[in-house]
Order: C-alpha cells, then sequence, then structure tokens
C-alpha cells in the first residue's frame, strides 16, 4: 500500500480521501512512533478543520496529546512542532491542489517532512493491524501561541530594512495572509495586502501561483505602484515573485536571491531535478557544490549531505531557519536583499541567460510511453544524456534540456523545457507538447 505522495497524503476528498483513511494514518503514525505531543494545525479550506479534528481523534486515541496550532500556514506547523518537542506534526492542507483536494503533511519532530524511509515505515505498518487498544486518552492542549512565536522568531532573524520597499502581497486566500504581509510590516515594509482574507472557496484565484493564475495581480502591480509583489500557494510553502512592470518572474530568481540574502558561500546546495541551470551558475559562482534531488526530496537530501540550502521552483529550505520550505522565509529574504540592492531584481531579469518553461497537463500520462516516444522524438537534436533520476530528462550537447514529470499529488502531467535561445526553447515545449498528446 502506498500511502504517501510528493508531498504528503492528498486526494479529492470523499472520494479518493476519505476521514476514516485519515483516522487511520494518523492512528498509525502515533502508535508507531510513540505517547507524547503532536502538533496540528489547517489551512483554509473547508474540508481541513474536520480532518483536523479526525487527527486530533486519532493522536488522543492512542494515549498521545494533540498539540493544536489552529488555522496556521503549514511552514508554521513545521516551526511549531520543533520548538513545542512535538514527536511529530500535522498540516491538514493540500497546499497548491484545487479547493476539492484535501491533504496531510507529516513532519517529524525536527520539522522536517517524512524521509521516504520514514514513509516506507508508515506504510507497512498500515498495511498490517499494529494497533494495540491501551485504555489511555491523551488530552488536548490548545497551543494558539505558536503563530506569533513563529513571526516574532522570523523579525529577529531578519534585519529591520533602511530603505522600505512597497510590495504587494497575494496570500492566495489562505492562512498566509495572517502572517507574510505582518512579518514584512514589521521588518519596516510598506505592504499592500492581496487576497488576504481567508476564503475555503478560493474565490480570487486557484490556489497553485502560476501565471495564469496570477493574470489578475499581474495587471494590478503596475497600477499599485509597488516595487514588486509576492504571492503564496494555499499554505504558503511557496511563493512567486511579480517585478513592478507587471511579470511573472522565472522561480529561479528565487532561488538565486535567497542564495544572496543568506551570504553564505561554500558547502552544498541542493536543487530539484526540474531547477534551472541559473541556480547552479549562482550556486557555482559562490563555490558550492550543487547536488540534484527528485522533486519534493530535496529536504531530505540536504540533511544527509549537511547541505546549507535547497530549492525547488517557487520553493526554498533554510537550514539554518529550519528543515522545511518556507514561503514567508523566502518572502523576507528577497524584500532584504532587494532592498539593499535597489535594481538588482531588473538587472538579474537581463543578465540570466537561461530561459525556462513550465507546460501543465491535466491528465497522468503513462511513463514507458511517454518515455519511449521522446526517444523518438528528440533523437535529431542528438541527446547528451539521460536521466532517471526524477521522471524522464534529456540534455542536449549546449546545456539545453526537456523533463517529463507525472505529478505526485493530482492528475497532471508536467513538461519542463530550459534553454539560452528562445526559439529553441519554444522548439523543445512544442516537441515535448507532441511527446505527451502521443502517449496518452
Amino acid at each position: 500500500m502506498k500511502a504517501f505522495g510528493t508531498a504528503g497524503v492528498r486526494g479529492v476528498f470523499n472520494r479518493t480521501q476519505t476521514p476514516e483513511q485519515v483516522y487511520r494514518l494518523a492512528e498509525t503514525i502515533a502508535f508507531s512512533t510513540g505517547r507524547g505531543n503532536y502538533g496540528i494545525g489547517w489551512d483554509g479550506r473547508k474540508t481541513s478543520e474536520l480532518l483536523a479534528r479526525t487527527v486530533m481523534s486519532a493522536v488522543a486515541s492512542v494515549g498521545s496529546d494533540p498539540r493544536i496550532f489552529g488555522m496556521v500556514p503549514t511552514p508554521v506547523v513545521a516551526f511549531g512542532t520543533r520548538v513545542r518537542s512535538c514527536l511529530a506534526g500535522f498540516s491538514v492542507t493540500a497546499s497548491h491542489n484545487p479547493q476539492e483536494f484535501s491533504g496531510v503533511k507529516v513532519f517529524n519532530g525536527k520539522g522536517m517532512e517524512l524521509p521516504r524511509s520514514g514513509e516506507e515505515r508508515i506504510e507497512r505498518a498500515l498495511g498490517v493491524d499494529v494497533m494495540r487498544p491501551t485504555g489511555i486518552f491523551g488530552q488536548v492542549v490548545e497551543d494558539g501561541e505558536v503563530m506569533e512565536d513563529y513571526l516574532e522568531a522570523l523579525r529577529s532573524k531578519h534585519e529591520h530594512t533602511k530603505d522600505p520597499l512597497r510590495i504587494a502581497v497575494d496570500c492566495a486566500t489562505g492562512p498566509g495572509g495572517y502572517v507574510t504581509p505582518r512579518l514584512l510590516d514589521a521588518l519596516g515594509h510598506h505592504v499592500v495586502p492581496v487576497n488576504a482574507q481567508v476564503s475555503w472557496r478560493f474565490p480570487a484565484r486557484p490556489p497553485e501561483p502560476t501565471a495564469t493564475n496570477l493574470s489578475d495581480l499581474v495587471k494590478m502591480v503596475p497600477e499599485l505602484g509597488v516595487d514588486f509583489a509576492l504571492a503564496h500557494d494555499g499554505d504558503a510553502d511557496r511563493l512567486v515573485l511579480v517585478s513592478r512592470s507587471g511579470k511573472v518572474v522565472p522561480d529561479s530568481i528565487i532561488a538565486v536571491l535567497s542564495l544572496r540574502a543568506l551570504r553564505i558561500s561554500g558547502g552544498v546546495v541542493v536543487i530539484s531535478e526540474n531547477s534551472s541551470n541559473a541556480v547552479t551558475d549562482e550556486a557555482e559562482r559562490l563555490g558550492m557544490r550543487v547536488v540534484r534531488s527528485r522533486v519534493g526530496k530535496t529536504f531530505e537530501v540536504l540533511e544527509t549531505e549537511r547541505g546549507v540550502f535547497a530549492s525547488e521552483p517557487s520553493k526554498i529550505v533554510d537550514p539554518a531557519w529550519g528543515y522545511w520550505e518556507d514561503g514567508i522565509n523566502a518572502a523576507a529574504l528577497i524584500s532584504e536583499v532587494l532592498s539593499e540592492e535597489r535594481g538588482l531584481l531588473e538587472r538579474m531579469l537581463e543578465e540570466i541567460p537561461w530561459r525556462y518553461k513550465q507546460v501543465n497537463f491535466d491528465v497522468a500520462a503513462k511513463m514507458p510511453t511517454l518515455i519511449e516516444r521522446s526517444r523518438e522524438v528528440f533523437r535529431r537534436l542528438k541527446v547528451f544524456q539521460e536521466r532517471a533520476l526524477d521522471g524522464h530528462k534529456l540534455v542536449f550537447g549546449d546545456g539545453s534540456w526537456v523533463m517529463f514529470r507525472v505529478s505526485g499529488t493530482e492528475p497532471k502531467t508536467r513538461l519542463y523545457c530550459e534553454s539560452k535561445d528562445q526559439q529553441h526553447l519554444e522548439t523543445l515545449v512544442q516537441l515535448g507538447t507532441q511527446c505527451i498528446e502521443s502517449s496518452l
């Protein structure tokens, strides 16, 4: 039985994910991990608090104490799990998925999502009846101070700006609206909150911060007169940047700016297989060794390698802060470096040579067929390297590449392409699309 996907456990509520399944998952984790405190928080979805109460019941039923963080962004759950010395933490969220989805992310005591070995241990336990009634029930502990503690810790970590920026922050009507605008305001910036009211309907836009979903924000930014805009997904572990002229900035620049803000040199940087070569170039310029990872598991490699930074598109992990993906910390890092060096973003957009594009297809392709088809279609471009670390990636002699990957959280196939030449990039996208469409 495979319960976990790329990031936790997700499905369409009451179709492919039911309260009974979530209860069984939480019960198994709490029973097999041992008695103690377990942190629990949830996002703004209609189903999330219901499932959070289900998790609380399961944890208490095996004699452990659910520690309730309330409706908070996922990074706050990870932080709370660590600072409250919990054995594990549950963030009940479907993150960037559409509103009909529900989900649960599980963190260990370090605030890190479970490595694959931990997921496999839970899956084995789910496959057998390991429960033994103890007759002891846990005590529910309300802990509404975690979000304030998180805010204060981040405020203390970052310098108060000497040159305030005007920043629009689109919170996707998720609980990031409780935190990111307040943090940037506390750091001295002038914040324009957008979609900061929490709603399970996601009335303003879908929760995934793609260029298409951010079209209204893109139109709004030049009229607001802001230096730039930031956009979260539904649980604020992701971050997207929009320039003052209203252009969605390549995800690689989020990582490059964050690296510069951290002021580190040397060490290991972990980036996902679908990350831009621009991140590799910046890390190597800073004297770092780059290690590639599967999407959704950069934190695991980061810990193993004792790395100094990890990134995948729209996500960063700063281990000096914590081993979790944190779009709120990323917002503070980017604001800090752009405040210190005005015009840096515009210069980067001109100077970084790599052109990157992601296309999502609303269907799960058959990977064996897709791999065979891609080898046929791209043969004439002289493939330099074929990689199977995550999905299927073809690298060409000039460093350009194309990658196919079936989503681990929803029925989608994702196509990633990169080249230094815009026309060649469009050719890669066209051929990649042809491969996917002929593999269905």
